[in-house]
């Protein structure tokens, strides 16, 4: 009996990151000890792109899986009432995501489908991130965002049709969500003034869960020619 092969594709996928309170925090907002700094890490829209791979396993369920670069953006915020200190900087990380996804069919018509995934990301952080800025002479302030692990492990969840042809491939639109087992970062925020040898230390995890808006296009699959061995001879 002849083994039935299913369909394996290889495509792109790029999403916006939308920071949310559902899963994750807009705002992250920490004090040092003394409560005379406020430091406010703010989470805005990043983005993802990258690459992936569709296994099918059978009509209606197969495995995706890939690598894409994640870039999330958070503006800081720092003020210190007492000295007239309030400052803005970006702070940008960069991680890489490995996903492996469960994914279900529904067909909907001959080319739409409707599709629901689960599973699991490997996501590294490859450093901390760190910037500074100078708010007043003799006056330092770092902000940081130091990682927790620098691979830890998310759960994946998705929904979204995808629109199936045999010369142009699979175009995607769907919605997702990422919500890591734990922090992977802390903010933290640190203000020296030189002179008075006064420093400033505030720090906490920053719970980083998002959704996103997913674009996938699968290339199509090339189609096997036959066998010329297997063609009739017509004399």
């Amino acid at each position: 009996m002849k083994k039935v092969r299913f369909p394996s594709y290889f495509g792109i996928v790029a999403s916006p990151v939308i920071p949310n309170n559902f899963i994750g925090a807009v705002h992250t907002e920490m004090q040092d000890e003394s409560k005379s700094m406020t430091a406010d890490f703010h989470n805005k829209w990043g983005y993802t792109f990258g690459a992936t791979i569709r296994i099918g396993l059978s009509n209606s369920i197969s495995l995706e899986t890939g690598i894409s670069q994640v870039r999330r953006v958070y503006n800081v915020g720092i003020s210190v009432p007492d000295s007239n200190i309030y400052a803005k900087q970006k702070l940008a990380f960069i991680n890489y995501d490995i996903p492996l996804n469960a994914l279900f069919y529904v067909k909907m018509t001959e080319k739409w489908y409707m599709d629901a995934s689960l599973g699991i990301s490997i996501t590294h952080y490859p450093s901390d991130i760190q910037d500074s800025m100078q708010p007043g002479p003799k006056k330092a302030i770092f902000i940081q965002g130091r990682r927790t692990a620098s691979t830890y492990f998310a759960i994946n969840a998705g929904i979204g049709f995808e629109y199936r042809t045999e010369k142009a491939g699979i175009f995607f639109l769907g919605f997702g969500a990422k919500v890591p087992f734990k922090p992977p970062l802390f903010g933290v925020a640190i203000l020296r003034q030189s002179g008075v040898g006064t420093e400033f230390f505030a720090y906490k995890p920053i719970t980083a869960g998002y959704f996103t808006i997913d674009f996938r296009y699968f290339i199509p699959t090339p189609k096997k020619k036959k066998d010329p061995a297997n063609k009739s001879i017509i004399e």
